[in-house]
């Protein structure tokens, strides 16, 4: 309504009618006050008639700035208003989504919590599991160690090269594959049936059974089958691999000349009775053979100039290397860690060797340095070249994800190495006629190990190579 009357007082017929009011009124005053003496009258008044124009005009002039005023101060304030609006709607979002975020710190760290409490906890179960198998080791050790002071030296007994007996075969022979022999029969008909219990005794109160068995010509996977079921958890399914394996190389090397033919040939142990040395769980003899035909394949590999016959004859000593550090392992982990280690210095894409490491590394409790070294079986390990390494790293991968509480990914690693462990049997149960045959062989093993050994030692005719 103001702002109307403002609009009216300001327009031009306004101001015209004004003039012509004022106009009337001085001819007004002109007419009625002419020839007059009140001229001073007349003059004061139209004064005042001015006055009060100029108090109008300045009253007009107030109003319209007063209006613009306004009218550019709403638009700002309505302008402010809604910034004011948007800036706490903003605000108010703001503060929504730093609750949020708190909420999922809070989540995090609560899952955090409960990961670490797991960690722990299989932390705490793999220590005392630990524990309890050093024990069950320790204990077998001992019964070991009373057994071995009950029985009759060989050595006093059976020297050593037995060249009368060498050429001699077994006096029963046995092939797991077709059953018993004749000869096992004839041994097992009268004795009576037994209620066979389990005994669990570590790998190297065991080496003796292997030598038996692999001079009885049993094929590896019976023979691992058979040392798993006797140790149980007290060595796993790649330490019984390698070990047989080991023992196998070693032989094959005896057989090829070429311990024989080594610069200080004369200061060593002969072959049987480094091997007759090992079946008593000392592989002292065996490693200072192969650690002196290490060190002659270095030395003659730094002669070689040829770059690629130098690269074969170190990956050849690598792999005497793996010999020697799975021979050490049954004694000393520290010598047979350091032994893997040499072995993948001198060939890095040695799969056989990373695998061995881990294991030596997860053994002394360096869980970081396994998991890099099975990580790198898996990498430059094809499954089909090197089933039981990649089933060995598939298998710790599988715990150690486990225990990061990553279990799809844990159930893809277990699932890879136990197809390959059901594959070759090795944690299949011995049948009770297994058991019986496996007892009778153990009852004669110290009395047939000198014939044993010759029979293995005598098989140079085959000239097998140590490693392809």
């Amino acid at each position: 309504m103001l702002q109307n009357i403002a609009l009216f007082l300001l327009t031009s017929r306004f101001s015209i009618a004004i003039s012509q009011n004022l106009s009337g009124m001085a001819g007004f005053f002109q007419r009625h006050f002419a020839g007059t003496d009140n001229l001073r009258v007349v003059s004061i008044i139209l004064l005042l008639l001015a006055f009060i124009l100029f108090l109008f005009l300045v009253v007009i002039l107030y109003i319209k700035s007063l209006l613009s005023f306004i009218k550019n101060d709403v638009a700002p304030s309505a302008a402010n208003a809604t910034a004011n609006t948007k800036r706490i709607s903003d605000d108010l979002e703001n503060e929504r989504e730093t609750e949020r975020e708190l909420e999922r710190e809070l989540d995090r760290s609560r899952q955090q919590k409960q990961a670490e409490l797991l960690q722990q906890r299989a932390r705490a179960e793999a220590e005392q599991r630990r524990r309890l198998n050093a024990e069950r080791e320790l204990e077998a050790r001992q019964k070991a160690a009373e057994q071995q002071k009950k029985q009759p030296d060989m050595r006093k007994t059976i020297p050593f090269p037995a060249s009368s007996t060498r050429g001699r075969a077994s006096s029963m022979e046995f092939d797991w594959k077709k059953g018993r022999s004749g000869e096992l029969d004839e041994l097992a008909a009268g004795i009576e049936p037994f209620k066979y219990t389990p005994d669990k005794k570590p790998l190297d109160a065991l080496t003796g059974l292997i030598v038996n068995m692999l001079g009885r010509d049993i094929d590896d996977g019976k023979i691992a089958q058979t040392i798993k079921s006797k140790c149980g958890d007290l060595a796993g399914e790649d330490d019984i691999i390698q070990l047989i394996g080991s023992i196998k190389s070693f032989i094959s090397l005896s057989n090829n000349g070429k311990f024989e033919n080594l610069p200080n040939a004369d200061e060593l142990p002969s072959a049987d009775e480094a091997l007759y040395s090992l079946t008593q769980g000392d592989s002292g003899y065996c490693l200072m053979m192969m650690e002196a035909l290490i060190d002659n394949n270095i030395d003659r590999g730094h002669q070689l100039k040829n770059t690629p016959k130098r690269d074969i004859t170190f990956l050849e000593t690598s792999n005497y290397a793996c010999t020697f550090g799975t021979l050490a392992s049954l004694q000393d982990l520290q010598l047979a860690t350091g032994a893997f280690e040499l072995a993948i210095e001198l060939s890095p894409k040695n799969v056989n060797a990373w695998s061995r490491a881990g294991d030596m590394y997860a053994k002394a409790g360096s869980d970081s340095k396994a998991i890099w070294a099975y990580q790198n079986v898996i990498d430059m390990g094809d499954e089909d070249v090197y089933p039981h390494q990649t089933a060995n790293a598939n298998k710790h991968l599988s715990q150690y994800y486990y225990d990061q509480g990553d279990s799809k990914k844990a159930a893809k690693f277990y699932n890879s190495s136990n197809d390959y462990y059901a594959t070759i049997g090795i944690n299949e149960d011995l049948t009770a006629r297994e058991q019986e045959i496996i007892h009778i062989i153990e009852s004669n093993q110290e009395n047939e190990m000198p014939n044993t050994i010759n029979k293995l030692l005598n098989l140079a005719v085959q000239r097998q190579r140590s490693y392809m």
